[in-house]
């Protein structure tokens, strides 16, 4: 059976004008900014699960995972090599062996008060070439996107920002 024609005319397409593709650029700017300013150390969503400890205290897997906006299977990896590193400690909750709840560690709370400098640097850095209006307009944005979409998400879309 023969295989039907493919067309050889070109199709109109402009991919730079596509969310994803202009997303999944930035993402890749945001990495090698990250990575140049946090050289060997903490990633992104890393700093995201040490700032809702920080901010939150204990919290359970769940909850945490939705306040630094991660999926699960991301959570997991990411919790455990915090707690690999003794940044975090994980425990049964006492009220539910179900649950597991994750606490920052004095070694974590001391390398969470030295990278939010940094974390706000690479903020600066992605964001340097917008004034006040645009950086506020461009988040605004991002978070609309990100409510229209929480049902996807696998947790809750949280409304406070997130560093990072």
């Amino acid at each position: 059976m023969a295989t039907p024609a493919v067309p050889t005319q070109a199709v109109e397409f402009e991919i730079t004008n596509m969310i994803g593709h202009l997303l999944r650029a930035c993402q890749q700017a945001h990495v090698a900014i990250w990575s140049d300013i946090f050289p060997a150390g903490l990633t992104s969503p890393q700093f995201a699960v040490l700032n809702a400890l920080a901010q939150e205290g204990e919290l359970n897997q769940t909850t945490l995972r939705s306040r630094a906006r991660l999926d699960r299977s991301t959570a997991a990896d990411v919790i455990r090599r915090l707690a690999a590193r003794q940044l975090i400690t994980h425990i049964k909750d006492p009220a539910d062996a179900r649950r597991r709840l994750v606490r920052l560690t004095q070694a974590g709370r001391a390398v969470y008060a030295e990278a939010v400098d940094r974390a706000l640097t690479v903020n600066e850095t992605v964001l340097g070439g917008l004034d006040e209006a645009q950086r506020t307009q461009l988040v605004s944005l991002l978070q609309a996107l990100l409510d229209q979409h929480s049902d996807l998400l696998g947790y809750e879309v949280d409304k406070a920002p997130v560093t990072g």
